[in-house]
């Protein structure tokens, strides 16, 4: 388990206090990314009829940027993956999901095979040989 460094844990409360005097019972932060880069793309707020002050919708932006990146998952590279950080005002609660895509590839079949390229060659060249002699081709 990662621990959350101290003053990462202090903003969150912080803004945890500022959005409860707002009036809201619930506060959602969601992150996607893939390749080498990762972002916020939602902040839902709960109930949806408070308006959401700019200058607190930044500070949840950058507590977010910092709290995913403390987690150590790489969320936002190769496959990429996301996140959403969960205030539950109402049950004086904090939850994270932080996760990962990974695009596994399994082989269902595979051949070697000699393929017999002097035979073909030497009844290619052949002048008075058939076309097709020697040589079949099946599905």
């Amino acid at each position: 388990m990662t621990d959350i460094p101290a003053e990462i844990v202090e903003t969150r409360n912080a803004l945890a206090a500022r959005l409860a005097v707002a009036g809201f019972t619930q506060v959602v932060l969601y992150f996607s990314g893939c390749g080498d880069s990762g972002q916020l793309n939602d902040i839902g707020t709960y109930p949806s009829e408070i308006p959401l002050d700019p200058a607190l919708y930044t500070d949840l932006a950058s507590f977010g940027d910092g709290y995913l990146e403390a987690s150590n998952v790489n969320w936002y590279d190769g496959d990429g993956g996301g996140a959403s950080l969960t205030f539950d005002l109402a049950n004086k609660a904090f939850s994270s999901d932080v996760y990962w895509n990974e695009t596994i590839t399994n082989t269902g079949f595979a051949e070697n095979d000699t393929l017999p390229i002097d035979e073909i060659v030497r009844v290619a060249k052949t002048p008075d040989a058939p076309a097709q002699a020697n040589c079949s081709v099946q599905p």
